[in-house]
């Protein structure tokens, strides 16, 4: 069977280019050539090498041993001891490459990949990195493997090269709760001299009370041919896949011979469902019309950039879910392969997309795009959380000819009913527009459906018709738009969520069947000095206030299998003599009180809107220091309750360590956000505080990004890196506020070393 090596350690690295040339150092994948600022400062762009020792001691002939990497930026070439065996373009999708012919001496031989990434306009985005609203950044920043094939076995999808086939591809042709079928195409390979006398094999199990179904078929494979058979599947009643209820099951594939020896294996998880976009029926997902809501997201981390290991990217996926969406459009470009097994655990529908933001050019670049949709759609196939391919470039002029192209390679690489196109020029299955574009209560085009693919952000923050990119001429406001900061404090914060607030309103009101906000989280930008600060939490995913706008508008009894939904009520003030009066609170109860020291201001009702939880307002008379509370009533249940105090003299810090309920898997590296809240006696943060947090670090963790961090409203926060094998460490923290110093330590241990981490938190 397969036989997989991760090649995640023992690779050494250097940046070329640099003077002086930089020296060689050991290094683990996922892996950043450099580290930039919180706001993308620091980006380096240029050519580096990975290099390590490849050795199979006791190679077979019959064998095919290939190089797979996951993802690297964005240029590779790819050597063997100095000698180039192979070449890749393209920085988000994976490649394979055949090593069987330099590994069957049983020799050591020198793997070293020169990767470069610098612009390139044949290079999908293509736009240089200096005009670009968000940032690629570079090195191999996913897996790496060394894949040791048997003589029969099932592909590589990508690799094979074989439009709708290449390894195992599974389909839902039908689904009713009754009963379901599914279509599973298998390639195989036959690399022998001789012909080879089989059977393929197909099981599903799980997802379904009847049990296992199975199905069978015998194959004659020619020698060094390869051959495609689909098979078809019938369950009873199945659980079907949706986001209340994200069932999944397991594809069994097996390559067997005729006496039972079994030569290939895959397994894939996948989960049934059916789907349907149409202006009239909207977005139909197992015979149900849904309107989900949805948001924006980049890939990035904080100083890492794309070097993003698997728990950390289930984490996003985690906080998009409970954040109170549904939908998440991968804005611009592939995105991780755990981000979207993740998205399949947790019931998040995706909008898949190719690579591409504002520039179209020349025939290689659009060859380049072709190739980048067949990859795509190869890699990602078999998830049953892509719903949408955005086989366009992004708020790009495309001619008809390149946009027709696209929309039939899609149609293509998966036949039936259930591939929807989409783009942002009317030429696909689905059209996407974003609100600052005008036109979503009134665009039509027959039964085509509309997803309104961005809102809540560009059209509080400039002009379309007369914003310059390079001057800002036609910005508006600072104080009015929807790009702040947690620096900007309650009022900053506010105006976001209101701006929010009146556009998933009108937004609601349109006949689009999805929409998406702009964006989850703050993200580093090519083209401006600052990172953009629209998300509705930032870089280090803390909440700001419009989290908990859209976390409200979930219905009280929503809640699943790794992540917390429930009852909300969240007081949108910091409560300080700056406060205004007129106290928002968001809340998905039937009605809210509110209280100022203990004195009621009454239970009432929302106001009327299209929002299904539209906010709750109250108006206090004055200013008056202390706790304000809010209670949220569902009947007569007290279901949920928020305070906010007012801040006293800092007195304490502590550390918070954000792991969102997630842990790396054994053996696996992670990154995790820790924040260091400098509080009151009574644990109230204080949001007026910007003093400098000095960190430091014992054990088996490092600081990525500086040691030294100017806390932003209150909290400062770092990044971690943990190596695969890391048993604890200890961060401790210290700040000088005034007069007085304090100090706190997070003793953290692997989830198999302790059951509760230990926490210390003092002042001096």
């Amino acid at each position: 069977m397969l036989h997989v090596q991760k090649l995640d350690r023992d690779w050494e690295f250097r940046r070329r280019g640099d003077a002086p040339r930089t020296a060689w150092v050991t290094v683990e994948l996922p892996h950043s050539p450099f580290y930039t600022d919180r706001d993308g400062h620091g980006h380096w762009q240029g050519e580096c090498e990975y290099r390590r020792t490849l050795h199979v001691p006791d190679p077979r002939p019959d064998v095919r041993y290939a190089l797979y990497v996951g993802a690297a930026m964005h240029t590779v070439r790819v050597m063997i001891d100095d000698t180039e065996i192979g070449r890749h373009e393209g920085g988000y999708l994976p490649f394979e490459i055949d090593l069987s012919d330099h590994l069957r001496t049983g020799q050591p031989r020198r793997l070293t990949l020169a990767l470069d990434n610098r612009d390139a306009a044949d290079v999908p985005p293509g736009k240089p990195l200096r005009e670009l609203d968000f940032c690629w950044f570079g090195g191999l920043y996913r897996d790496v493997e060394l894949r040791a094939y048997p003589p029969v076995h099932i592909t590589e999808p990508v690799a094979a090269g074989e439009v709708a086939g290449g390894g195992v591809f599974v389909r839902t042709l039908d689904a009713t709760e009754a009963v379901a079928r599914i279509g599973v195409r298998v390639h195989v390979r036959n690399a022998a001299g001789e012909p080879a006398d089989g059977v393929i094999e197909v099981v599903w199990s799980g997802g379904s009370p009847a049990g296992t179904t199975r199905a069978e078929q015998a194959v004659l494979l020619p020698p060094r041919a390869a051959t495609q058979v689909e098979l078809e599947l019938e369950v009873r009643a199945p659980r079907l896949w949706c986001p209340e209820d994200p069932a999944l099951g397991i594809v069994r594939v097996i390559v067997r011979a005729v006496d039972g020896t079994i030569w290939d294996e895959r397994r894939v998880r996948f989960g049934i469902r059916r789907i349907a976009f149409s202006r009239s029926g909207g977005f139909v997902l197992n015979g149900r019309r849904r309107r989900l809501r949805g948001t924006n997201r980049h890939q990035e981390y904080p100083y890492m950039g794309y070097a993003v290991p698997a728990a950390a990217e289930r984490r996003d996926a985690r906080r998009i879910k409970e954040a109170g969406f549904d939908y998440v459009r991968l804005s611009h470009y592939p995105q991780s392969p755990a981000f979207l097994e993740a998205c399949d655990e947790l019931g998040l529908v995706v909008m898949n997309a190719i690579p591409g933001w504002q520039f179209l050019g020349g025939e290689r670049f659009r060859a380049a795009c072709f190739e980048n949709a067949r990859q795509l759609i190869r890699r990602d196939r078999n998830h049953p959380c892509v719903v949408l391919w955005e086989l366009s470039l992004n708020e790009t002029m495309m001619d008809d000819a390149f946009m027709a192209r696209l929309h039939a390679i899609g149609h293509e690489e998966y036949p039936g009913d259930q591939m929807f196109t989409c783009g942002w020029i009317d030429r696909y299955d689905v059209f996407i527009h974003s609100r600052q574009h005008g036109g979503i209560h009134t665009w039509k085009n027959g039964d085509k459906a509309l997803v309104v693919a961005e809102y809540g952000d560009w059209e509080f923050y400039a002009s379309s018709a007369g914003f310059n990119q390079t001057t800002g001429v036609g910005l508006h406001a600072a104080w009015s738009n929807s790009r702040q900061f947690r620096a900007a404090g309650e009022r900053g914060l506010r105006q976001q969520a209101r701006n929010h607030v009146a556009a998933l309103n009108d937004t609601l009101a349109s006949p689009a069947v999805l929409d998406g906000q702009w964006s989850v989280f703050d993200y580093v930008r090519g083209y401006h000095p600052l990172r953009a600060g629209c998300g509705v939490m930032d870089s280090f995913r803390l909440p700001k206030f419009s989290y908990y706008f859209y976390r409200s508008q979930r219905h009280p009894s929503e809640g699943g299998a790794g992540w917390s939904g429930g009852p909300v009520v969240f007081i949108a003030s910091h409560w300080t003599a700056r406060s205004h009066l007129r106290i928002l609170v968001f809340s998905n109860c039937d009605e809210v009180e509110l209280s100022l020291n203990g004195r009621s201001f009454g239970r009432r009702a929302p106001a009327t809107s299209s929002l299904p939880h539209p906010p709750f307002v109250f108006d206090l008379p004055q200013f008056e220091p202390g706790l304000v509370e809010a209670t949220g009533w569902i009947g007569e249940h007290a279901a949920a309750r928020h305070r906010v105090a007012t801040p006293q003299a800092p007195a304490q810090l502590v550390i918070e360590l954000d792991e969102a309920g997630i842990s790396a898997d054994p053996g696996q590296p992670d990154l995790l956000m820790a924040h260091a809240r400098i509080g009151d006696a009574q644990g109230t943060l204080d949001v007026d505080e910007f003093a400098r947090v000095t960190f430091s670090l014992e054990g088996d963790a490092a600081l990525v990004g500086p040691a030294c961090v100017e806390a932003e409203a209150g909290i400062a926060s770092v990044v971690l890196r943990l190596p695969r094998g890391a048993a604890a460490f200890v961060l401790r923290a210290a700040v000088v506020v005034g007069s007085l110093s304090l100090t706190a330590a997070h003793e953290w241990r692997a989830p198999h070393a302790a059951a509760e981490p230990v926490r210390e938190a003092r002042a001096v």
